[in-house]
Order: structure tokens, then C-alpha cells, then sequence
């Protein structure tokens, strides 16, 4: 038997070797060494080994591998909501940043971004394990949004996996060797197979994804949900540092559910029956009268409390008349039964309270996030809603502030118990003191709710109850806003982020940010002063070489725009925008500009 093993391992083992040899394949891990000695940084086809070709890429940073004597360094890991999403610049991660150096001013802080867009507890859980090899002091861990629509969740393509967590350990080291890697990209490497894999993801698509509350397919993801947590956690701990684990805040007051699904078994009589007090209670409800409304709700409800959307229409109607508690409890309902999860429901929160309890350890602390926004003094109803967030999950910069507020203590005990005590006397930084330090501005706020109102467009949002309404709603708000921008505000803005700069000069997210704006009004000499700085920074990331690229290119510096191209190349030999960086700067020289 052993023979027979034999000659696949040596074989396989002989491909590695040569692969090698060749510089095939791409890095895995999600940190890897920087161009700049001493240093790791994160690697921008990190996400490939789990989705080829996805946009995803984690936050760019770059961290000492030996970590500077009495440095705080803290990990927050998570999903698209804890990256930041749409701007990283303004999210918790860089806020509690702000309130911890000003809580250790003679401290070198670090909190280090470590969570993606569309990834899950399956791939944080590998990340976690990297980050318990930089030091870390405390991990911040703010996961579960994606569990069920990300990797391995029900009806997805990889589903049967999710019954069997071993091989999904198995499988994942399998496509971080090259020859896995070579396998992938063999199987893919025809247009024709390419096209095959691309998903338009329509009202259709979504339809094939929903999930009821009391499908059994679920029962596995909370059971590797509870697993992974667990891992990524004790990884937190056996390396020396503390766990802050937070439970998941999300949207329910106005965030009407992504997806419905009747209760199965109902006979048609009962269906047309539910149907007419559906019916009833929505004519009812537009005409202004609430409770009789809520009456039909009731009634439709006894027959059938699976379908979300009359969970959430019941609980407006509550709400208008008053009954914030029950109202509550109705929402909560409402995103329980969403048959697109793409909220963590309640039984993900209860995973989190219950791995900080069975963990049992004075270095684990649970933040119950979703609980202190809707008692926050932003929330006057209790009910988490559009003060917080953009759409389902993502915050505005109240929301992220108020999750960084509420994280900050927990943290703060941690490093306290690591005997790192905070200066006396210093109070938490305001609201307005935490967006003068990152330099979030009108200007900031407008582009992050113009990106918010064009993911909002497309599915599965365009399905939610009074989609249209509140697209026009918010497209009209940003007209508006975008129209009264003239040169004083131009100068409010520039000054904020000069200021900033001023403040935090090590700071490079703030001289992208000018940079950005600088190139949007058309002023690529400024522009380009700014990217340079960003570059020198982090020398290792193509994107902004190719930013800083057109900016000298808009100047008339050809040569010095296709250096920086064919640099941005060097590093990342696949990155279109550098082509088409080459492509540009030679039809520029061609026409003498």
C-alpha cells in the first residue's frame, strides 16, 4: 500500500520542487514580506486562493516583524463590516486607532485591519492564525455577516462541504500549493471556461439562494460558525494575547428583509386566506391606520410566521403606534426569517455570547456591540436603524464610531491586564475630534453614500420592500449635496486634510486621500506630490504606483508615468490598470500632451 502512495507524493512533491523553480504561483498567505526591510504587509491575491479573480483585497498595511518595544499591537478581524466597507479610511478600525493613541500617548498603537469583503469564519480563521504569529496583544474579533452567503454556506456551489469541516481544511491547503494553483488556473485559462464561470448575479440568482430560518441545511453552518470562532479565538490566546469578541450589530429598523419564503405545508385555503389579510393589512397600512393594519398582520401571521416581510411590515406598524419593545422584537423577527441572510441573525449572536462564556477566561471579553448602539443616545427608539447604517450591515461613520466607543473599553482592560495602563485624566475623543483626525469631510461622506447608493442598486437589494422609494430618496441627497459644492468648500476640505496631515504626518491613508481629491479636481501636479508620498509609504502595492502614474502622465511626464507603470507591473505582472496605464501613456505621447 505504501509502494502505491508512493509514486503520486514523490511525484506531486518532484511538480512542487519545479514549480518552484519556474516562480510559478502566486503568495497565499494573507501577510507577506515588503519591499521594506523588517516588514510584512498584506498580499493583494490573498483572496484568489479562494475565489480566482476576485476584486476583494485586504486593507494595505505594512507591520514591523519585530515589534517596536512598548507597542500596542492590536488585530481586528472580520467581514466587509469590520474592514470598513465603502471606505476603510473612516471605519472603526481606524477609529479606535485614533481613541487608543490618544489613551496611550507615549505608545506606539498599531491596529492593524485585518478583515475582507466577502470572506467568512473559514478564511478568518486562517488569517487569525497569521496574525498569532506578529505579536498580536489583543484580537478584536467582529465575524458573522457572510455565513450563510459566503464560502460553504447553504445553497451555495461548495455547500456539501460544509457537513464535512475536515476536508474543507484538506482542500484549502490543496489550492495553496502551486500545483493546485496550476490546476485552477488550467481548468480556467480558456475564454470559453472563463465565461462559464462568471455568475450574473440577477433577481433570479438570489431567488435559488434563499434559505428558511427552519431549513435544515442550516444547522451545519452554525455548527462550523461556533467551531471556527472557537479556533480563531484559542489561536488569539495560545499566542499571549486577549480576545475582545463582539457580538454583530446590524440594520433592522430600516432594512426590510432581502428575501421571503412562506411556511411549507399550507393548504391552499390557508394561502389564499393569508394572502387576503396580507392584502388587507397593506391597504390598510397605506392608508394611514396603523392598528388596523397590524390587526390583518396578526391574523396572516397566525397562519404563517415564516415570511419575513409581513415579521417587518407588522413591526413598522408597531413602531408608528408607539410599541417600541414589541416593534423591536418583530424586526428582530424580520431579520431572523430573511431568507437572504446576509445579516447575522440572532442564533449568530448567541454563538458569540456563548464561545465567550464556554471559553471561560479572564483574557476573553464580550462586547455586546448590537446592544449598545440601540441604547446609544443616536438610537432614541432602541431599534438599530439607518443612523447607523448604509444599508444591512455597513456603517456610516456614527455607527463605526459608536462600535469603536463601545469596543474601546474591553480593549483598554486587556492592555491593562497586560499592565499597559492609560494615561490619566484623558478623556475618549469625541465624534467630531475622531473625524478631524482621519479628515472624514463633507466631501468624504457624500463619496461613501454615493458608493453605498450604487451597490444598493442591484440585486438583492432591488427586491427589499419600497426599494424604489428609497433609492430615488437617496440619490435625490446626493444630487443635492454634490450641487452645493463650490471653491469654499473645495478649500474647507483641502484644509481638513492639510491639517490632519499636519497631526498624523506618518499617516499615509490621509496623503491618499488628498491625493484622490487633489486628482478628482483636476489638479495632477498637487496630485502627484501626494501619491509620490503614498508610494515612498508602500512601495510594494501597484495601485497607487498606477495612481501616481496618471497623475505625472496629466502633467506631460511620459517617461517618469510609464516608469511607474512598469513598476506597478514589476510587482504585479497580471494588473490591468498598469496595461492600460502603458497603453494611455503612449497615446498621450503619440499626441505630444
Amino acid at each position: 500500500m505504501l509502494a502505491v502512495l508512493a509514486g503520486p507524493v514523490v511525484f506531486f512533491l518532484l511538480l512542487e520542487v519545479l514549480l518552484s523553480l519556474l516562480g510559478a504561483g502566486y503568495p497565499t498567505s494573507f501577510f507577506v514580506r515588503s519591499e521594506l526591510p523588517g516588514l510584512r504587509t498584506t498580499n493583494v491575491h490573498f483572496g484568489w486562493h479562494y475565489q480566482q479573480e476576485t476584486v476583494a483585497e485586504p486593507q494595505p498595511c505594512l507591520i514591523p516583524v519585530e515589534k517596536p518595544k512598548n507597542a500596542i499591537r492590536v488585530f481586528v478581524l472580520g467581514e466587509s463590516a469590520a474592514m470598513g466597507t465603502p471606505d476603510p479610511s473612516f471605519g472603526f478600525v481606524r477609529i479606535l486607532e485614533v481613541m487608543l493613541g490618544r489613551l496611550y500617548p507615549d505608545r506606539p498603537v498599531q491596529v492593524v485591519n485585518a478583515a475582507m469583503r466577502g470572506i467568512n469564519s473559514h478564511v478568518i480563521v486562517e488569517i487569525a492564525g497569521e496574525c498569532a504569529g506578529l505579536d498580536p496583544d489583543v484580537f478584536v474579533v467582529y465575524v458573522g455577516n457572510n455565513e450563510f452567503n459566503g464560502l460553504y454556506g447553504p445553497r451555495t456551489s461548495l455547500s456539501f462541504l460544509a457537513e464535512h469541516p475536515s476536508l474543507i481544511r484538506i482542500f484549502h491547503l490543496a489550492k495553496r500549493t502551486r500545483t493546485g494553483q496550476l490546476l485552477r488556473r488550467l481548468f480556467g485559462a480558456n475564454p470559453e471556461a472563463r465565461q462559464a464561470r462568471k455568475v450574473v448575479r440577477d433577481g433570479g440568482f438570489f431567488l435559488d439562494k434563499r434559505t428558511a430560518l427552519d431549513d435544515p441545511a442550516r444547522e451545519a453552518t452554525y455548527r462550523n460558525y461556533r467551531t471556527n470562532l472557537e479556533r480563531i479565538c484559542r489561536q488569539g490566546l495560545d499566542a499571549g494575547a486577549a480576545v475582545v469578541l463582539a457580538t454583530i450589530a446590524v440594520n433592522l429598523r430600516d432594512c426590510p428583509p432581502l428575501g421571503s419564503l412562506p411556511r411549507e405545508g399550507l393548504s391552499q385555503s390557508q394561502r389564499d386566506e393569508w394572502e387576503a389579510l396580507r392584502r388587507d393589512g397593506i391597504r390598510l397600512e397605506a392608508a394611514g391606520d396603523a392598528a388596523a393594519a397590524l390587526s390583518s398582520y396578526g391574523k396572516a401571521l397566525e397562519i404563517d410566521d415564516h415570511f419575513a416581510e409581513l415579521h417587518y411590515r407588522a413591526a413598522r406598524c408597531r413602531l408608528s403606534l408607539g410599541e417600541s419593545d414589541a416593534a423591536g422584537r418583530e424586526f428582530a423577527l424580520a431579520r431572523d426569517w430573511d431568507a437572504l441572510q446576509f445579516r447575522a441573525d440572532s442564533r449568530i449572536n448567541g454563538v458569540v455570547r456563548d464561545v465567550a462564556s464556554e471559553l471561560a477566561s479572564p483574557a476573553v471579553r464580550l462586547v455586546e456591540t448590537d446592544q449598545v448602539l440601540a441604547h446609544s443616545e443616536a438610537c432614541p427608539d432602541g431599534i438599530c436603524g439607518r443612523e447607523f447604517f448604509y444599508e444591512h450591515v455597513h456603517l456610516r461613520f456614527e455607527g463605526d464610531y459608536q462600535v469603536a466607543k463601545a469596543l474601546l473599553p474591553a480593549v483598554v482592560e486587556c492592555l491593562r491586564a497586560r499592565g499597559m495602563t492609560p494615561a490619566d485624566s484623558v478623556e475618549i475623543p469625541t465624534k467630531a475630534q475622531c473625524a478631524c483626525a482621519l479628515a472624514f469631510t463633507p466631501w468624504d461622506e457624500v463619496n461613501t453614500a454615493a458608493a453605498m447608493v450604487k451597490l444598493t442598486a442591484n440585486p438583492p437589494f432591488t427586491g427589499q420592500l419600497d426599494h424604489a422609494q428609497r433609492q430615488a430618496n437617496a440619490e435625490k441627497a446626493i444630487a443635492t449635496a454634490m450641487a452645493a459644492v463650490d471653491q469654499r468648500f473645495v478649500d474647507q476640505v483641502i484644509s481638513a486634510y492639510r491639517q490632519a496631515i499636519d497631526a498624523r504626518p506618518e499617516d499615509w491613508v490621509l496623503k491618499y486621500n488628498l491625493a484622490t481629491f487633489l486628482q478628482q479636481l483636476e489638479r495632477p501636479r498637487e496630485a502627484a506630490a501626494c501619491f509620490e508620498q503614498v508610494v515612498r509609504a508602500m512601495p510594494d502595492f501597484a495601485s497607487f504606483r498606477v495612481e501616481w502614474g496618471h497623475a505625472l502622465g496629466q502633467l506631460g511626464l511620459i517617461d517618469q508615468a510609464t516608469r511607474q507603470f512598469q513598476e506597478a507591473l514589476k510587482r504585479d505582472p497580471g494588473y490591468e490598470p498598469a496595461r492600460e496605464g502603458l497603453v494611455w501613456a503612449q497615446a498621450r505621447r503619440r499626441l505630444g500632451r
